[in-house]
């Protein structure tokens, strides 16, 4: 059975709630990894430190190796050749449509509103 899961950090696992349910998913057993839209090293003014989302990963639990920076590419070009992910939970309805768009299995899952995590929960599923 696959059991690994993915969140975006800014708006995602940057919240509290994106934070409770990773902590939630890995002590469940869940490998969980943080795909983010971020660039990895300072560019051109844009997130000049990412030391906060390296903090909030550690705190949650996330190993550095499962922390992906698409370097503003969008995500679902990681997720077609890496499509043994169950979700990827995300804030951008433009990327969750295109991950649902081209990609077989991983599914992608609006983190907006309170239907987010029972749709996660019914894909994990045995």
């Amino acid at each position: 059975m696959k059991k690994k899961v993915s969140f975006d950090f800014d708006k995602t696992l940057s919240t509290w709630r994106g934070q409770a349910y990773a902590k939630e998913l890995i002590e469940r057993g869940y490998e969980v990894w943080l795909v983010t839209f971020r660039y990895e090293k300072p560019r051109n003014g844009f997130f000049d430190n990412n030391a906060g989302l390296f903090r909030i990963a550690e705190d949650v639990g996330i190993d550095k190796d499962n922390i992906i920076f698409t370097n503003f590419v969008f995500k679902h070009n990681f997720f077609k050749d890496n499509d043994d992910f169950i979700f990827h939970l995300d804030d951008s309805y433009d990327e969750i449509s295109m991950i649902n768009d081209s990609c077989e299995n991983t599914k992608g899952i609006w983190f907006i509103g309170e239907s987010w995590k029972p749709k996660c929960e019914e894909l994990m599923l045995p």
